[in-house]
């Protein structure tokens, strides 16, 4: 018998216009990427004999034997998990330990696909693919929030996928070659036609790698088990926790932080007893004289009727329960607010920063001359630098902050509370407000569900939310409802209240989202920066919004100057922008990223807040606080009444002025690490606990709030 040799290459058609089609997609990233990061002739040249190969390789028609696709099923994942960390750092920098663990995490994984999916071609395709496209959205997570994937991320995908065609995606020859790796291990895969065996084995080997991939899980949430395996972990450093423990393992130990512990110490009774020493506080500090609103402008006077603080509600009950009525509705009615209370609006203008907190940097034009003016002296305005706890990204956070006088340094890195912990009714500044009568609405030129704010703002006291539908015919600055137009639904709602009646109005602007780099016909950037040695057409993009902000929250103030009615304005920023944007005006320093300080890396958490009034208050500038803090300034300057969380907030601010996320700074102006609080005085560290059992009662644990502590 003749045996003829079994071609190298299949012969049909069909796989020929495959592989051409595999070489052709190859050939289109190696083009992206020259196209967004220029060309370079020799890695041209190797990437496409690479893309070519691909489709060589898929016409290979030589099946590998029993024994080479056992030995595959072992390297292809190890690849697999090699590719996914190559996306973001160099694996080959971890530790021995950590690879250790993320390799079996992987082949676990593997096996589960080959138990359920029934043979090895199916389970590496599938695995692998799903490593890639992991790695992917890792990486540019990574690149445009400086934060790689966290579990809590999930239950904002949505949110997250709104704004994805706002980015450039630029695909650097580090990424084609890691992309290419996968495109191998996937035609090798389909090259793999091992079977799984019978059912009942099958299922017994499913159930086996399930369970081990638990046990990993369990030991992953075990600090014993951490402390040996991986590297040290930091909540408030994720991009070092992945790097250097790899993205399976990290990703997972993360999840152990979806459910709070208690803080030590921490007791219903301990609560109550803590509350009723800070009333005693209270009432030993509390001075009553009667409070006033003199009008600024003596062409327009208003009663002067007096308002004593600590006046009763009617809305709280003791227990902290609300009769308050549901969104769209009002609290109480305009006769029983008082007289001189006044209009309260707040904007957290998005991205709004001042970048020369980074370092002085030279401009063609100033990018915000009036808020320049109002910090060199504005009348009846409170000026200062606000302390954040984000970067280029989660603004709900600082909004978070903001309304509830809670902060991100007691709960994990990346978290959204908006998304993970905000289920049922939470005092807060909107709930206090309607407490004193006000109207509160909450407003958001941008989708509802984003950050969950639609099912949010009920469960913090708004009555009503507007959202991107609710702005018709606005006008748009990029793809953005401008902060303009936002603040036309200002003054529409202003003028159509009923008389007497007060306004709390929350305003979260969007016409600063990031997306700097896009060049848009009908947005030509009028700043430019006139001190560096090459062009940054992103950061002359945002300096440009930026001075479009400054042009309308000044339009916004003249608009209320000619008003009767007393009303305070507060805006402030939710985070600076990406590094994109601002890493040119750091770098001016001199110092890299690596080796700045604390005092100077914080500096990329400051964002400016103005308050202004059209009545006589007290000036102030140069203050310095972080976003918990800034509610009690708010009602304290309006002349309202705080509660006794609100009250306790303001004295721990003379304590700590500053907490975030990321630092706290104390009452000598000194920069602590947040995961260093050994380094705080003892009392100052007793103050810090103190406030995480207070945020702690106050976020999750409302069936044993201290009588009257929260509410009035």
């Amino acid at each position: 018998m003749i045996h003829t040799r079994q071609p190298i290459f299949y012969q049909t058609k069909k796989r020929l216009a495959a592989a051409v089609l595999i070489a052709a997609a190859a050939e289109s990233v190696v083009a992206w990427s020259l196209h967004t990061t220029g060309f370079r002739p020799d890695l041209f040249i190797l990437q496409t004999l690479l893309a070519i190969g691909a489709g060589l390789l898929w016409m290979v028609q030589k099946k590998p034997g029993r024994r080479l696709q056992l030995l595959l099923f072992i390297l292809i994942p190890a690849a697999a998990f090699y590719g996914l960390e190559t996306f973001t750092h160099n694996p080959l920098e971890m530790e021995l330990s950590p690879q250790v663990v993320n390799l079996l995490l992987f082949w676990l994984f593997y096996i589960l696909l080959f138990a359920v999916l029934g043979n090895l071609k199916r389970a590496l395709i599938t695995g692998t693919i799903i490593a890639a496209i992991v790695g992917i959205a890792n990486h540019y997570t990574m690149e445009f929030r400086g934060n790689p994937i966290l579990p809590w991320d999930l239950r904002s995908a949505s949110t997250a996928a709104s704004v994805m065609d706002n980015f450039i995606y630029k695909v650097p020859a580090s990424m084609v070659f890691t992309l290419l790796l996968f495109l191998y291990l996937c035609i090798l895969s389909e090259k793999c036609m091992l079977k799984a065996p019978a059912l009942r084995r099958r299922a017994g080997l499913a159930a086996a790698a399930f369970c081990l991939l638990f046990a990993m899980k369990t030991a992953l949430c075990t600090t014993a088990f951490t402390d040996r395996a991986l590297t040290f972990s930091n909540l408030f450093t994720q991009w070092a926790t992945y790097r250097d423990n790899g993205f399976a393992a990290s990703f997972i130990q993360n999840t152990k932080y979806l459910k709070i512990d208690k803080p030590d110490r921490y007791s219903a009774e301990a609560i109550r007893q803590e509350a009723q020493t800070q009333k005693q506080i209270s009432q030993a500090m509390a001075a009553k004289p009667s409070h006033t609103i003199s009008r600024a402008n003596p062409a327009n006077p208003t009663a002067a009727d007096q308002k004593q603080q600590n006046t009763p509600s009617a809305l709280y009950s003791g227990n902290g329960e609300t009769s308050r009525n549901a969104v769209s509705g009002n609290a109480l009615s305009a006769q029983e607010t008082q007289a001189d209370s006044p209009n309260i609006i707040v904007i957290m203008n998005e991205a709004f920063s001042d970048l020369s907190v980074l370092h002085a940097f030279e401009t063609n034009e100033d990018y915000m001359p009036f808020i320049h003016s109002l910090q060199e002296g504005g009348e009846n305005t409170i000026t200062g630098n606000l302390f954040v706890s984000v970067v280029g990204g989660n603004t709900a956070n600082t909004e978070f902050e903001f309304l509830t006088g809670d902060s991100m340094a007691f709960l994990p890195s990346g978290s959204v509370p908006y998304q993970q912990y905000i289920s049922e009714k939470l005092p807060s500044l909107a709930s206090s407000l309607q407490a004193e009568g006000y109207r509160t609405i909450a407003m958001h030129p941008y989708h509802a569900s984003g950050w969950k704010r639609n099912e949010v703002y009920p469960l913090l006291g708004f009555d009503e939310a507007y959202f991107k539908p609710d702005f018709k015919n606005p006008e748009i600055i990029r793809k953005y409802v401008s902060d303009r137009s936002s603040y036309a639904k200002i003054k529409e709602l202003y003028e159509g209240k009923a008389e007497g009646e007060k306004l709390f109005v929350f305003n979260v602007t969007m016409q600063n989202h990031s997306g700097y780099s896009e060049i848009f016909d009908d947005f030509p950037p009028t700043v430019s920066l006139t001190d560096m040695e090459k062009p940054h057409p992103a950061t002359e993009n945002y300096l440009t919004l930026i001075k479009e902000s400054d042009a309308a929250f000044k339009e916004l103030t003249e608009y209320f100057s000619a008003q009767e009615e007393p009303t305070v304005i507060l805006m402030f920023g939710d985070h600076q922008p990406n590094d994109y944007v601002a890493e040119c005006i750091a770098s001016l320093t001199g110092v890299s990223q690596e080796e700045r300080s604390l005092s100077e890396s914080q500096n990329r958490f400051i964002v400016p807040f103005v308050m202004w009034a059209n009545y006589d208050i007290e000036e102030q500038s140069s203050l310095q606080l972080s976003a918990n803090y800034l509610g009690p300034l708010l009602l304290k300057t309006a002349g309202l009444p705080l509660t006794e969380w609100q009250s306790y907030l303001t004295r721990l601010s003379e304590t700590l002025p500053v907490i975030t996320a990321n630092t706290i700074i104390d009452s000598e102006g000194s920069y602590i690490p947040i995961s260093a609080p050994e380094d705080l005085t003892n009392q100052e560290a007793e103050a810090l606990k103190q406030y995480q059992r207070f945020q702690y009662n106050h976020l999750f644990d409302q069936d044993n709030y201290p009588e009257g502590f929260f509410t009035r």
